[in-house]
């Protein structure tokens, strides 16, 4: 008893590390706005050590949370909500945790009174935005699945969630048409995978443990995954989708009448197109400078898809400018040719079936032989 007594006294009197020196002074008393310059350091601070350091950063925030302070309270809400659309699966993981939702929602009453507080409100907002994002679109969202658990319960008790703004949860996460390279979406996989299994060894009980060792074996590739991936056909699809959206673009900004407004469906085409425009660009200028490992065939489509969605980047800007665009029609060549038709005109001989330039045929005068 002696031995945890003085255990909990070191504790106690322990220097705080330098991600709670940071925390105390993003949600202190003296603060009366966030500072978003001070919770973005947060961020990277996370983000570069990684380690225990997810777990670290949303579990000191618990006790300004579930404080008496509602200004501080809502400094750590929004510093939570800064590192859950910053840090990715790492802190994900962490607040989809069993340990923490029920701590989040401690000193929640068992039903909703007929005027929640500021506190719980935002509270509720975020579980809201955590399940409409992360559980449903999460490439992990397997791990995910405490936070659907938890707004089922608070559902059957009567709790009553407020409506939330789309665009909030449009950045919990990247979009969902983000290019991402073969070697990205193992890199990702990675990160998730030695996030789960810090934690895993981070709370070390015996089945934790099993489960631990079974990862750590997929890691190192003594075992492969049940779930492994193609990153090969993922990456293929990603391009197949752009390339469609981008043809659809081309084709309806084509037909587009400069006379008129560019209508939501045109508008939301070509939002998503632009938004994957700066990274192809910047995938074909790494490839150009040996940095990349995408493959020939995979570099010449990323340079036409460029091609074809700055076209279509520059014809939005000229309808609405009340001009009608020239675009060239999709697979012709720079001089307006359809790409067979330049080569049939450069073969030395012609095989159309036009009787005028083709040769007349020798009629063959050899006998016949009947068989003996």
């Amino acid at each position: 008893m002696a031995f945890n007594l003085q255990s909990a006294i070191d504790d106690l009197f322990k220097p705080p590390t330098r991600l709670q020196s940071l925390v105390d002074r993003a949600v202190g008393p003296q603060r009366d706005e966030p500072d978003l310059a001070l919770n973005l350091d947060i961020c990277d601070l996370v983000n570069r050590k990684k380690g225990n350091y997810p777990h670290d950063a949303v579990f000191a925030l618990l006790p300004y949370i579930n404080g008496r302070a509602p200004a501080q309270a809502q400094l750590a809400l929004t510093l939570l909500d800064n590192l859950v659309k910053n840090c990715g699966h790492p802190v994900h993981y962490q607040i989809g945790s069993r340990e923490f939702l029920n701590e989040l929602f401690r000193r929640f009453p068992e039903y909703q009174p007929s005027l929640t507080n500021a506190v719980h409100y935002r509270v509720l907002e975020m579980l809201q935005e955590w399940r409409v994002s992360l559980c449903q679109r999460s490439r992990y969202r397997e791990d995910l699945q405490r936070i659907n658990d938890m707004y089922a319960l608070l559902c059957r008790k009567g709790w009553r969630f407020p409506r939330i703004d789309s665009d909030n949860v449009a950045v919990v996460l990247e979009p969902e048409d983000t290019l991402k390279t073969k070697e990205e979406l193992e890199k990702e996989d990675m990160d998730a995978m030695q996030a789960k299994l810090q934690e895993l060894l981070r709370r070390a009980t015996p089945r934790d443990l099993r489960e631990a060792n079974k990862l750590m074996k997929v890691i190192t590739g003594y075992e492969q995954s049940t779930k492994q991936r193609d990153y090969n056909k993922e990456w293929e699809d990603e391009l197949q989708a752009l390339e469609h959206k981008s043809t659809v673009l081309h084709e309806m900004l084509r037909e587009a009448d400069p006379g008129r407004p560019i209508d939501d469906t045109v508008q939301e085409l070509l939002n998503k197109c632009t938004s994957s425009l700066t990274r192809l660009r910047r995938l074909i200028a790494e490839h150009e400078a040996g940095e990349g490992a995408e493959e020939r065939g995979d570099l010449d489509r990323m340079v036409r898809l460029s091609d074809t969605i700055g076209e279509a980047v520059e014809a939005a800007k000229e309808l609405r400018c009340g001009r009608k665009p020239q675009m060239r029609a999709l697979g012709t060549n720079d001089t307006g040719a359809e790409p067979q038709a330049a080569a049939d005109a450069n073969e030395l001989i012609s095989w159309d079936d036009d009787t005028d330039s083709a040769p007349n045929p020798v009629p063959n005068t050899d006998p016949v032989e009947t068989p003996k």
